[in-house]
Order: C-alpha cells, then sequence, then structure tokens
C-alpha cells in the first residue's frame, strides 16, 4: 500500500477517534448538571480548562513532534489519554459525592489527550501529499473527524440508555483504546526522515535553528499572526457555543435522545464539508474559503436561534455544520500552501492549538460568566454572535494569494 493511502487512512482513523471525544463532555454536560453540588458554571469552567489545556499543550507538543519524529506514537499518546479519560468520566455516576473532583481530574486528561492530534496529524498528511494535494487529503481526513462528532454523542446517549451511565462510558473507552493501537501499528511505517532531509546532528541536540533558518520563518510570521487572531476571535464563538449546544437543545426539546439525534444528524453535514472545502482551498486559496465559510456559518446560527420547530433546527444546525466545522483542511489546507515543511508542525500548532483551542477556551469562559450571572443560556449564545462577526471584519487583513506566492518566492 502506498505511504499516501496508509497515512490518509490511519490519520482518519485518528480523526475519528479524537474528534468523536471532543463532544464527550460537552454531551456529559446534560447529564452532570442534575448531580448534586454540580452546577452548570463548574461544568463551564471544566470545559475552559481541557480546552486551554489542550491549546496550551499544542505548541510543545508540536515541537517535540518536529524534534523526536515519532509522530504515530504521539498520536497514540493522545487518543489512549481520551481513553482513560472516559473511564473516568464514567466515576462519576458511581461516586457522586466526589463528583467534581473526578470530573476535574478527567478534564484535565481529556485536555492533554487533545493536544497531540491536529498538528501532527495535519503534518503527516502535508509530508506525505505534499503542499499541493495536502489541503485535498486534509478534506477526506476532516470528514472522518466530522463523522466522529456526529456518531459519539449518539453512540454515548444510547450507550447508556442501555448499558447504564458508567457502562455506556466504558463502551466508548473501549472503542477509543481499540482505535488507538490500530493507529499506532499503521502508522508505524512513518518518518519524516523520508520525505525532507534532516541534519541529524541538530535534530538529536535539539539546537536551535540557525540564523538563516530564523529569518526564513520570521518571513511568515506576520501572516501567520494575523491568521492565529482570526482564527482566535472565530474560535469564541464556534467552540463558546459548540460546548454548550447540547445543553441548548435539551433545554429546548426536554428530551436527551432527541438532544443527541439533532447533533448526530447535524454532524453528519460536516463529513461532506470537509472534503469539498478542502478543495476550495486546492483551488481557491485558503483566504476566501475561510471568509466563505465565517460568514455562512455565523447567518446559520443566527437563524437556529429563531425557531424551536425542531425539523427546522435539525435543517439548520445542519447547513451551519457544514461550514462550521470545515477548520481543520481550511486552516491546515491554508498553512500547508504557505509555510515551508520544515516548519509545519509549529506552524500548525501555533494556529490549531493557540488560535482555535485557546481561544475556544475563552469563548466557553465568556458563556460560563455570562450564565454565572444569571444571564440565560439563549441569550449567552446570541452575545456569541458578535465575535464571529468581529472576525469576519478582519478578515481583509490576510494576505492575497498572490502576495504569499510572492512571499514564498524570495
Amino acid at each position: 500500500m502506498k505511504d499516501t493511502r496508509k497515512s490518509l487512512i490511519f490519520t482518519s482513523l485518528g480523526h475519528f477517534a479524537n474528534d468523536g471525544n471532543f463532544l464527550l463532555f460537552p454531551t456529559l454536560i446534560a447529564y452532570y448538571k442534575v448531580i448534586p453540588h454540580v452546577s452548570i458554571a463548574f461544568l463551564g469552567v471544566m470545559a475552559i480548562i481541557y480546552n486551554l489545556l489542550s491549546g496550551l499543550l499544542g505548541p510543545s507538543i508540536g515541537k517535540l513532534a518536529d524534534r523526536i519524529d515519532r509522530d504515530g506514537l504521539l498520536i497514540f499518546a493522545g487518543i489512549f489519554l481520551e481513553a482513560l479519560s472516559a473511564i473516568l468520566f464514567g466515576f462519576v455516576f458511581l461516586y457522586e459525592a466526589y463528583a467534581t473532583y473526578i470530573i476535574l481530574v478527567a478534564s484535565v486528561i481529556l485536555g492533554a489527550g487533545q493536544a497531540f492530534y491536529h498538528p501532527i496529524g495535519a503534518t503527516i498528511l502535508a509530508f506525505t501529499y505534499g503542499k499541493q494535494e495536502s489541503s485535498s487529503a486534509m478534506g477526506i481526513n476532516g470528514s472522518f473527524g466530522s463523522l466522529g462528532r456526529a456518531l459519539i454523542p449518539s453512540l454515548l446517549v444510547y450507550s447508556m440508555l442501555f448499558f447504564g451511565h458508567f457502562g455506556g462510558l466504558i463502551v466508548i473507552s473501549i472503542y477509543t483504546l481499540i482505535a488507538a493501537f490500530i493507529i499506532f501499528t499503521g502508522l508505524n511505517f512513518f518518518k519524516r526522515t523520508k520525505y525532507i532531509k534532516i541534519d541529524r546532528e541538530k535534530h538529536r541536540k535539539n539546537t536551535v535553528e540557525d540564523k538563516a533558518s530564523r529569518a526564513e520563518y520570521a518571513k511568515y510570521s506576520k501572516f501567520l499572526y494575523i491568521l492565529t487572531a482570526i482564527v482566535f476571535i472565530r474560535a469564541f464563538f464556534l467552540i463558546g457555543t459548540v460546548t454548550f449546544t447540547p445543553d441548548y437543545f435539551d433545554d429546548v426539546f426536554h428530551s436527551k435522545i432527541i438532544m443527541g439525534d439533532i447533533v448526530t444528524i447535524s454532524f453528519l453535514g460536516a463529513v461532506f464539508g470537509q472534503p469539498y472545502f478542502g478543495t476550495v482551498v486546492k483551488k481557491h486559496g485558503g483566504k476566501f474559503t475561510i471568509a466563505v465559510t465565517t460568514v455562512a456559518s455565523t447567518l446559520f446560527f443566527g437563524l437556529l436561534l429563531l425557531t424551536d420547530n425542531v425539523y427546522l433546527v435539525t435543517v439548520i444546525y445542519l447547513l451551519y455544520a457544514i461550514f462550521a466545522f470545515t477548520s481543520f483542511p481550511v486552516l491546515l489546507g491554508y498553512v500547508a500552501q504557505t509555510i515551508p515543511q520544515k516548519f509545519s508542525t509549529r506552524s500548525n500548532a501555533l494556529v490549531w492549538s493557540f488560535g482555535n483551542i485557546v481561544g475556544g477556551a475563552v469563548g466557553i469562559a465568556i458563556v460560563t460568566l455570562l450564565l454565572y450571572v444569571n444571564i440565560s443560556l439563549y441569550t449567552s449564545l446570541v452575545v456569541m454572535l458578535v465575535f464571529s462577526i468581529i472576525s469576519i471584519i478582519m478578515l481583509p487583513m490576510l494576505p492575497s494569494k498572490q502576495k504569499l506566492q510572492d512571499l514564498s518566492a524570495t
């Protein structure tokens, strides 16, 4: 089997497992909030912790990945930690008196686990497919992440219904562990040294890049900082709302089954949206694609808040998900087109881990604060739309495709 195909298959499985667990805690909020002494504000803080930890650890893990050339092992480590967190989340239902302590520990472990996949998975695809084809591969790969986000909420809800709350989370943990070992085995073939020439002595000693390399990286810093700033503000809205949307659906429809079904049906839209927008990045560039997806997701989320009809909500959230959850091929495909391979993981980590994840943690903090001061969840979600509008206003700051090409040529 060709390296390109193997990298796509096993990183896609990694994306499926990783992003499915991304919605693990938001789905559990609807269950945890009824446990005595567990408030929605506390759960919001826990969501902040695991997102913030994921974002802050990402750049360090990216640098580690650049140094040790063991990408498959690192992805395995992250997903293994996610499996461990699922077990701990299950213990909450067995030991409710210690629920806050268990949720805290599980959230920290989940956040650490979530820090690994995205910058490393994107790097593997960028190396095996190259600059021009990697965004399309990331789109296909990202669709499996969306499939994970779509299926895991319903799998979790129905597993808890049939096997009990603790047993349902054990099911999630077992599947995650199996996936981790399959991914580790499947990615054993990948070594960066097969694709680029590395100064092994510098690689071994982990020395600082020479002045020429630093100067080369500095050429791209303005672009990276602008892109990260836009992603940071945009993530306030995207992650801040997606964390509490399952609870919002539970409040509106008074059914955890309906809540899980809406999330599953809607996130299936991103399964098709990710490969499509990966192709759009390839044809029209990242700036255009970020603009289209940001404007459309803002519009559809606004429409979502105008109705409580279950069928309309499902259709609108489906359309929203098609545009909103395309960040992997759009953002990291954009970076792959622009930044040299030797800087790929640290650049991915800056945009994804700091911009998307830390920005998302700030968004969760804003919603949590609003809820803490007794502002309704509905009003809090309306407030979050403002940040998406701000990110739209910032889009003209991104350099044009021609300017980026000129930058690469210098």
